[in-house]
């Protein structure tokens, strides 16, 4: 006989369900559990986990996996400090993770959708002096731009970027459906703080144009214009972002 304890969450770089598996044929050592708990909240903050504990015939993962088939897609590991890694990897936000949720909220072009980031980074790291993602923001002809998500949108051109998110998960506590986009986001480091940005931001610029946006990023003394030279590309610092927008406030 054996005896397993699972954590299990999503992961949303992945694409699927991660766990940390600890099994014993002795009964399950509470200091251990314990152990994973603590290195979890020092490295990543408080983190919901769906806990399962069964007992199979062996300590392989394979025995867990044939007893019970909800565990068949669940990718798992016996090291904390890997499933820390993961954890602690998904906690992080990208561009990308920030266009997904603003494509999956209003319909928006390659350019509008360049303009809304901008101001979403702008409004977090004004509340917070930090940064919303990592990659930097650079001074365009047309504004500010994350040249990864330019990459990948600017085939639409003009059009109406054409997107839709392909699931969703369940959320228990008040049986509704959240889109990935918005859990990834309520998930990471600063979940609450980082939504509240992104919502205010849509509700202020959303229904503006896209060249009506391009005008207010183009304002004289505005980041993007203490930059800009053509065909330069150079980036908008943090310090140019923070100084201008408390100024404009």
């Amino acid at each position: 006989m054996a005896f397993h304890f699972i954590a299990i969450m999503s992961h949303y770089i992945e694409g699927s369900r991660i766990a940390w598996h600890y099994a014993s044929e002795e009964r399950l050592d509470k200091e251990v559990i314990n152990s994973f708990f603590s290195k979890v909240k020092r490295k990543c903050g408080e983190v919901h986990f769906g806990i399962h504990k069964l007992s199979t015939e062996s300590t392989s993962w394979k025995s867990v996996v044939e007893k019970d088939s909800f565990f068949d897609d669940v990718i798992s590991t016996e090291d904390m400090d890997t499933f820390v890694e993961y954890v602690s990897s998904d906690q992080e936000l990208s561009a990308r993770d920030v266009a997904k949720f603003i494509l999956s909220s209003i319909p928006v072009s390659h350019l509008k959708l360049q303009k809304l980031l901008y101001y979403c980074y702008a409004e977090f790291i004004q509340r917070t002096g930090l940064k919303l993602f990592r990659e930097p923001i650079v001074s365009y002809k047309y504004g500010p731009v994350v040249e990864s998500i330019f990459k990948e949108f600017t085939v639409h051109g003009s059009s109406v970027i054409d997107y839709e998110e392909d699931k969703a998960f369940v959320i228990p506590v008040d049986k509704l459906t959240a889109k990935p986009s918005f859990m990834k986001i309520a998930n990471s480091e600063h979940g609450l703080v980082a939504l509240d940005c992104i919502i205010d931001v849509l509700q202020q610029y959303g229904h503006k144009s896209p060249f009506e946006l391009v005008d207010i990023t183009h304002q004289e003394g505005g980041p993007w214009a203490r930059v800009y030279k053509p065909g330069q590309n150079n980036i908008i610092t943090d310090d140019h972002i923070i100084q201008y927008h408390e100024f404009a406030k």
